[in-house]
């Protein structure tokens, strides 16, 4: 290999070593929140890290569906990994995302309300609380986002 050759593959390692190291840099769950390296989950002998206890909360308790519903998560597997954990099982909701916190991805565990006849999922009490108090003006906003079909 020549000088060059050696140093393009230098280059590639450092580059593809960064870009996984970037992905770990924020939450896949709570979008854009900062990652806390005391917070994570082991999955087939893999570290994922969250932002917070919630998220790994959410994700103990649904880490086939996170997995299949967020490519950050799905890519951290191989298929054989994934196959194992069920993720292929696995049926997404229509709705990815909590209406109230548009940045908190929902699972089919989450919590949820009837909105003319259909489920709607949230992140946490506290959002339910909030679209109570106005559900067709978030229901419209979450629709204009593209986070809820019309």
């Amino acid at each position: 290999m020549n000088m060059k050759s050696t140093l393009t593959f230098i280059l590639g390692f450092f580059l593809i070593q960064f870009s996984y190291a970037a992905d770990d840099e924020t939450c896949a769950i709570m979008l854009g929140d900062e990652i806390d390296p005391e917070e994570y989950s082991e999955v087939a002998g893999k570290k994922v890290y969250f932002c917070c206890g919630s998220c790994v909360k959410a994700f103990d308790a649904n880490t086939a569906y996170y997995i299949k519903a967020l490519p950050v998560l799905a890519k951290k597997f191989s298929d054989a990994e994934k196959k194992k954990l069920g993720v292929d099982k696995v049926k997404l909701l229509e709705q990815r995302y909590c209406p109230i916190y548009p940045e908190r991805v929902v699972n089919p565990n989450s919590k949820f309300e009837l909105y003319k006849g259909k489920k709607v999922y949230f992140w946490s009490s506290s959002a339910i609380r909030r679209w109570k108090r106005d559900p067709d003006k978030y229901y419209a906003d979450a629709v204009k986002r593209g986070h809820l079909k019309g």
